[in-house]
């Protein structure tokens, strides 16, 4: 799905930054937290009310997904063990939070009342990181 890529390629360039005075495992750290917080919202949307109530919520959280690749950008590059660290929380975002993203947004792309309610606030959101 196109999150699990976008956050494949998020930590990616967190690996491969340079410069900058912010961390990798900070800015990886808001990046799962985010993760985290997209996957609750969207567990919680499970009619029209709860997806009207969720587009400003996931809006913030998009908001927070572009800081975290700005700041992605900017971090230097760790060193072994620190990327070793990374590339475990990575794969371990993808065993944990990574299916129940895929899993409620395929829940909800098959009911397309609450989609249309949701995907203005979704539309794009492979471009946030």
């Amino acid at each position: 799905m196109k999150t699990m890529m976008c956050m494949l390629m998020l930590a990616a360039s967190l690996l491969a930054g340079c410069g900058g005075g912010d961390s990798a495992e900070s800015v990886f750290a808001d990046m799962t937290a985010n993760m985290k917080e997209m996957s609750a919202i969207l567990t919680g949307v499970t009619d029209e009310a709860s997806a009207r109530a969720a587009v400003p919520r996931i809006e913030a959280v998009r908001v927070k997904m572009r800081d975290c690749a700005r700041r992605a950008r900017a971090v230097r590059r760790p060193d072994a063990a620190t990327e070793n660290r990374l590339n475990e929380s990575v794969r371990e975002m993808q065993r944990e939070i990574m299916p129940t993203i895929a899993a409620n947004q395929q829940r909800l792309m098959a009911q397309p009342s609450l989609m249309a309610i949701l995907a203005p606030a979704l539309d794009g959101m492979e471009n946030d990181l």
